[in-house]
């Protein structure tokens, strides 16, 4: 590898919000950057933009840097281009976590929060703590969290938090990308099935979360949520102390009914309080993992409760985008049945009297599927009316396995709730003509871009509130 005041590293796949932050990360640590994407589309172009690196567009063989290390990112594969181009050229090629584990993380304590939803709220939160501390972290979120510049950054501090998600590395590196990071401190969501094109069942998603656990050292630490079974069965075998997080009194930490502030107990620690901005009950339980991570990491916990005081969440997380007395219009993330669910509950929560409209694009590789079409069913259920936006890859997907629209709109039916399907251009101008006299909140979600169609409606519609 490169002297210290020449490292050089190509990023492929440039252009994704994760490898956007990536390439911060590296910034900040005196790498010198360069990349490529086929297109570069906002947030992430914009970002782009005020770091010192240099971006290609399109694809081409031509530019590959000579003699750099090149990290490929997991979206590209054999028959590439550029991949064609470095592997013909013999060059240093790696997926984004090693590369991070190599020449980035050690000397780091490193915080890994990982689980099948809230990741990126729990990370930025315990990021956000530690910088309030005057803890100067690192770290690096697949999200734009709001108090930050970009989701990855290098502090001066002797902690890096990450993201650590289980879907795989690279098309040569299968490892789900957090066997990478060997964690000093595992932060542990709920463990449910997801990322059917690389997990054939529940069983194959838990082994990749027990060789996790097997990464961390003796007087490591996890956090984990407690009312969950699977993480209950995987975080019980661990090589360390495990502090349990959630709501029932069997937790360590247990959080209580307060939809306006974050509200714990803990045993020996007596009850807390703490503001907090985000609403839904799930982005509070994201706040108490975050919260009991830093406290339990060894903070005092006056401390830490002040220092989660103004943080203000992530870019698509129950991001409000509008909010008029007659419209709220809501863009989240949300991909899988139980986030989709935990998001219609949080905005019924902060709209109680508003009729509910949940649009939703199936673009996963598991949302695509019928693997999980009852629990989207029960799901959508909790919004009065529900559209569904174009079905990802829907010709690449065999006809048997395919999500199956028109039962989902026969259960919704059955349940007198209202079902539309439609390709996702025709969804601003469809939603138009369903708004009345009666307040609405619309709630977008999808893992995508989702066609840019959110800011497409509420352009329409505040055009005709001036018109």
């Amino acid at each position: 590898m490169e002297s210290q005041d020449t490292r050089r590293v190509y990023l492929m796949g440039i252009g994704g919000i994760g490898m956007v932050n990536v390439a911060a990360l590296l910034s900040e640590d005196g790498w010198q950057v360069a990349g490529s994407d086929d297109t570069m589309y906002p947030p992430a172009s914009e970002l782009l933009e005020r770091l010192p690196v240099t971006c290609h567009t399109p694809y081409r063989a031509e530019n590959l840097p000579e003699g750099w290390p090149i990290v490929v990112g997991n979206a590209l594969s054999r028959g590439h281009v550029e991949v064609e181009a470095a592997l013909a050229r013999d060059c240093l090629v790696f997926s984004f976590p090693e590369f991070l584990r190599h020449f980035v993380l050690p000397g780091k304590k490193r915080i890994v929060v990982a689980g099948t939803h809230g990741k990126t709220t729990t990370a930025a939160c315990i990021a956000y703590i530690l910088e309030r501390l005057g803890e100067s972290p690192s770290f690096l979120v697949g999200g734009q969290p709001r108090d930050f510049q970009f989701g990855g950054h290098r502090g001066r501090g002797k902690w890096i938090v990450l993201e650590g998600d289980e879907y795989d590395s690279a098309f040569f590196d299968k490892r789900s990308k957090f066997l990478h990071y060997f964690p000093h401190v595992l932060t542990l969501g709920r463990i449910e099935y997801d990322h059917a094109d690389i997990f054939p069942s529940l069983d194959d998603v838990k082994q990749a979360f027990r060789l996790l656990l097997r990464l961390l050292p003796a007087d490591g630490l996890v956090i984990a949520c407690g009312d969950d079974p699977a993480t209950r069965e995987i975080a019980a075998g661990a090589p360390c102390r495990v502090v349990w997080v959630g709501e029932t009194e069997s937790n360590d930490w247990r959080l209580l009914s307060d939809t306006h502030r974050l509200c714990w107990h803990a045993p020996g620690r007596g009850e807390g309080e703490a503001d907090w901005s985000m609403f839904g009950k799930h982005n509070r339980l994201n706040g108490l993992m975050a919260l009991a991570t830093v406290i339990e990491s060894g903070y005092a916990q006056k401390m830490v409760a002040e220092a989660i005081d103004g943080f203000s969440g992530v870019r698509r997380r129950l991001e409000r985008l509008l909010e008029t007395d007659a419209l709220a219009v809501i863009d989240d993330f949300a991909h899988h049945p139980t986030a989709v669910a935990s998001a219609i509950e949080a905005v019924r929560e902060r709209y109680p009297r508003r009729r509910l409209v949940a649009v939703f694009e199936p673009r996963s590789n598991t949302a695509v599927r019928r693997y999980l079409q009852d629990e989207l069913a029960e799901a959508l259920s909790g919004a009065e009316v529900s559209v569904l936006g174009t079905i990802h890859r829907e010709a690449q997907i065999p006809p048997s396995e395919r999500l199956d629209t028109a039962l989902l709109g026969q259960t919704l039916s059955a349940r007198a709730r209202t079902f539309s399907h439609m390709e996702n251009e025709a969804i601003p101008d469809w939603l138009m003509t369903k708004l009345d006299q009666k307040p609405t909140a619309v709630l977008f979600m999808s893992n995508g871009n989702f066609s840019g169609i959110q800011s497409r409606f509420t352009d329409i519609y505040l055009g005709r509130k001036k018109a």
